[in-house]
């Protein structure tokens, strides 16, 4: 393979890791990102929830019974019947009896009203007894409710409570999950990269690439005219300097260059053997096989 084929492949495996780097370093920011953007949703919804109030339905509830009464009405009712009734049978006795048997019949009469208004207020007092415990069991169910109640309360702030803790652990194990995995992910891509760097660095031949870039001295080449045949002048250098088309004595081919003997002698060397030799690279002129 070439040099610059070398370099180019180098180049494209370069090229495609750091793409591949940079990818993974955008995946992992826009990771963060939709983090940090389902964080504060959830910081807005748990607000919302951490802001419900929570009411005992039970507070102030109301004893049904404690309002009741006596039945005044019926109690009235029965001691004015008696009243008349005992008014009935006292005139029409007072005419059988007549009037001296009137003070006997009165006090009998008296006698039975106090036994009715006895009756009566034997009445009124159950009625209250019974008014009094229905009362009782009313206050009774009413702060037994009022107690569940705050029990349900109290179970609803707990249950609250659990739930914002559980969203949160929940949410800090979601994020350190994601933020570990984008770590990873960038890490591997940065080993990919790196390894993929090192492989093309070490692959090129630098060498080469460094001869193309900066090219060695170059080696004199053999200039002698004695060396030379078919010598035919063909133009000319920028600097003025003839260029000739010729052949080796001892090699196949057609060259291309000067002759050591009409060039500055800056650029001529003797070999061991004795016949000239050029430095073509401090000539305008570029020696080559035609």
């Amino acid at each position: 393979m070439s040099v610059w084929g070398s370099a180019i492949i180098a180049g494209v495996t370069l090229y495609s890791a750091n793409k591949q780097r940079k990818a993974s370093a955008r995946s992992s920011r826009n990771a963060l990102e939709f983090q940090k953007e389902q964080q504060a949703l959830l910081e807005e919804q748990k607000e919302t929830y951490r802001g419900m109030e929570f009411k005992n339905p039970y507070t102030n509830i109301q004893n049904p019974f404690e309002d009741m009464t006596v039945n005044q009405q019926q109690a009235d009712f029965m001691s004015e019947q008696g009243t008349q009734r005992r008014a009935d049978i006292l005139g029409g006795l007072r005419q059988a009896a007549g009037g001296s048997g009137i003070a006997a019949l009165a006090q009998s009469m008296a006698n039975q009203g106090q036994v009715e208004s006895s009756k009566i207020s034997a009445m009124i007092g159950q009625q209250e007894s019974n008014i009094q415990q229905q009362v009782a069991t009313g206050a009774s169910a009413t702060d037994m409710a009022e107690r569940g109640g705050i029990a349900a309360l109290q179970q609803a702030e707990m249950s609250r409570q659990a739930t914002l803790l559980g969203m949160q652990a929940g949410q800090t194990a979601g994020a350190n999950s994601a933020l570990q995995s984008a770590y990873a992910n960038q890490m591997q891509s940065n080993a990919y990269s790196q390894q993929a760097t090192m492989n093309a660095l070490s692959n090129m031949d630098w060498k080469a690439i460094g001869n193309k870039i900066n090219p060695p001295p170059a080696t004199p080449t053999g200039s002698d005219r004695r060396l030379k045949k078919n010598i035919n002048l063909i133009g000319k250098s920028p600097n003025g300097l003839n260029i000739y088309s010729f052949e080796y004595k001892n090699k196949q081919g057609v060259y291309h260059g000067v002759m050591s003997d009409e060039i500055p002698q800056n650029a001529v060397t003797v070999g061991a053997d004795g016949y000239d030799r050029v430095d073509y690279s401090m000539l305008d002129v570029e020696f080559k096989k035609l």
